[in-house]
């Protein structure tokens, strides 16, 4: 779906220095700029103000692992219970980069919605659809009223490290569109 030419290199200013030369989304800049600069492990970045993110968003709490598809997660999430507005200073894109931490690669950005980080585009697609779909299926258990069972530590964690031995593959057929931005080589 991403080819080279679809890309727009930048400086760390945001200045588009080459590639396609279309506008820089100033807060996804900072947001993105800010997880890059503290994790220079995470080349890629991508968030969307999805509906399902943005509805488990207002709950200012994480995903509980509550099934097999949450175990993904476990362990590399976090949430930003902050929410400044839009995202336009340094300060605000830093704060949102410190609750990712040096583990974390998904958050829940309070009253805003998820981001997710990789070490390709395709991983950190791949985790945005999961957490998408991991709000979905959250809201439909929530509506229900009846008590959750969790899944426990340790089945969560060995499911987390199984899961994490697979290649992630983004899909090619989405239907949100993706601000994604990757480090400078």
């Amino acid at each position: 779906m991403l080819k080279a030419s679809d890309m727009v290199q930048i400086d760390e200013e945001g200045q588009v220095i080459g590639g396609n030369k279309v506008a820089v989304n100033a807060a996804g800049f900072k947001i993105h700029s800010a997880i890059h600069k503290a994790r220079p492990d995470l080349n890629a970045a991508c968030h969307c103000h999805s509906p399902a993110g943005k509805a488990w968003s207002t709950f200012g709490r994480p995903l509980d692992i509550i099934n097999q598809d949450s175990c993904t997660i476990y362990g590399i999430q976090a949430v930003y219970e902050s929410f400044g507005g839009v995202v336009l200073n340094d300060e605000e894109g830093r704060r949102i980069a410190e609750t990712l931490g040096s583990k974390n690669r998904v958050a829940v950005l309070q009253n805003h919605g998820l981001i997710t980080a990789g070490s390709t585009v395709d991983e950190a697609a791949y985790l945005f659809t999961m957490m998408e779909r991991l709000c979905e299926v959250q809201i439909m258990v929530e509506s229900t009223g009846i008590a959750k069972r969790h899944i426990g530590h340790e089945e969560a964690e060995f499911t987390a490290r199984v899961n994490a031995d697979h290649v992630c593959s983004f899909q090619s057929e989405t239907q949100y569109h993706f601000c994604c931005m990757l480090t400078l080589v």
